[in-house]
């Protein structure tokens, strides 16, 4: 077991940033001490070392806190020197020493994962979105250009590199390269959310076809007799592209709500209940979609879970919040309190990669309790309207950026996390073609 020599201030913080960075992605046991007197993280084992600066939690000890703005990374670079093998540096200094049984290294790499994991600067960020969601432009990492670069796993690459160049007895790798689709159920069927002729006012409004609106009236007519499908009823095809790939879909379901943004339809509609019993009965997986007021609400969040767990007769432990509102770090507190056990929101709506610096599931960690909670992170790296409805992007412009994120993944034997709602399959409403970036991302 290796050991780890931690200054005496910010105990719980530096025990999660160093028992996530080595024990969870690097496989590596730790005994953590706290020593007197020192300035750095030592990393002990058989006569050797690899010491790594603390230059963060050292920096806040006349504060007692962190949470503060003027703790933000004051630019983030990337490492040029030999040994550093190009890494993204948020807190230190681009200085390597190495010897035959030790290396000092000037980047606080403890910090870099504290800050990146625990998403600590979206709580002291005051501006919000539409949503009032922490917005994507405010994050480091968006600002200087690297949210397609996995910080996370970088350094635990690096770590890993020092550690077998020292002859560690490194544990075989316990992931590998998976694609995870999900499917967020916000409208199930077109022409059944709403009246019709609700419905065909809106697209009347839209276009102004009286033409357009008569075959789009004949449509609903041969879905209403069943000559053809709902639009939006592409789970068939959703389930089929998964299983042909060797994986299955986690299709995540509203079950309550009051807000403009829900109430398209009841979870235990005959209709609905009859939709999870077909995807279940393929082996594909329900969570939970917590409403749009749910993120801070956490007597919300345990009604509807409980709606979804009596209507589909199952016990429901994954979640993705909708429109992926969230507060840092409540929300996952509300999680975790109702019982859930792994969560899938952290991902930008207006920016794919990695929000979180990472593409491997990580344990969460309350920075106002100071605590880990027993609640895992599935961090959401990619999402059907962050390509063409925030970034206007073209599909092969989204089918480059896929590939950059889907090659970042497998170099790090990650999972690729995907949000593709069920409705931005109906070749309407400008989604045409869009299948192709979805297929390209399943093989």
């Amino acid at each position: 077991m290796m050991k780890v020599n931690i200054p005496n201030n910010f105990i719980p913080e530096r025990t999660y940033a160093i028992r996530t960075l080595l024990t969870n992605y690097c496989g590596v046991p730790v005994s953590i001490s706290i020593k007197e007197g020192i300035s750095a993280y030592e990393l002990v084992w058989e006569e050797k070392s690899i010491t790594i600066a603390d230059e963060f939690f050292g920096k806040a000890v006349s504060a007692k806190t962190y949470l503060d703005t003027k703790y933000l990374p004051d630019t983030i670079v990337s490492a040029t020197s030999p040994g550093y093998d190009g890494i993204l540096i948020l807190y230190g200094k681009e200085h390597l020493e190495t010897s035959r049984d030790s290396i000092k290294c000037g980047v606080d790499l403890f910090a870099g994962v504290f800050f990146m994991l625990t998403r600590w600067e979206e709580a002291l960020a005051s501006k919000r979105d539409l949503h009032n969601r922490f917005p994507a432009s405010e994050a480091a990492v968006v600002k200087a250009g690297y949210i397609l670069r996995p910080l996370v796993d970088e350094y635990s690459q690096l770590l890993r590199n020092w550690l077998l160049a020292f002859g560690y007895s490194m544990p075989e790798r316990s992931s590998s390269y998976a694609v995870v689709p999900t499917c967020d159920v916000d409208i199930p069927y077109y022409w059944r959310s709403k009246p019709v002729w609700k419905t065909l006012g809106g697209r009347l409004l839209n276009h102004w076809n009286l033409i357009e609106t008569l075959k789009e009236y004949s449509s609903f007519k041969a879905v209403q007799s069943q000559k053809e499908k709902d639009p939006y009823d592409t789970f068939d095809y959703l389930m089929t592209l998964a299983e042909k790939n060797g994986t299955r879909f986690q299709f995540n379901f509203l079950a309550g709500g009051t807000t403009k943004y829900e109430g398209y339809y009841l979870i235990d509609d005959s209709d609905i209940k009859a939709l999870i019993a077909e995807i279940q009965s393929r082996g594909h997986a329900i969570g939970i979609h917590p409403s749009y007021a749910t993120f801070l609400n956490g007597s919300m969040i345990q009604q509807e879970k409980q709606a979804l767990e009596k209507s589909t007769g199952a016990i429901i432990s994954t979640s993705r919040q909708h429109y992926l509102r969230f507060a840092v770090p409540e929300t996952w507190k509300l999680l975790a309190e109702a019982g859930i056990s792994v969560d899938s929101t952290l991902g930008y709506a207006a920016e794919p990669g990695f929000r979180c610096g990472t593409c491997k599931p990580f344990p969460v960690f309350d920075i106002q309790q100071r605590e880990q909670l027993p609640l895992i992170e599935r961090p959401l790296l990619i999402m059907d309207v962050s390509f063409r409805m925030y970034k206007k992007l073209s599909i092969a412009e989204s089918i480059r950026v896929c590939d950059e994120i889907k090659r970042q993944v497998k170099k790090h034997n990650g999972e690729l996390v995907i949000l593709w709602h069920n409705s931005n399959l109906s070749e309407i409403d400008g989604w045409d073609g869009w299948k192709e970036v979805l297929e390209n991302l399943m093989v």
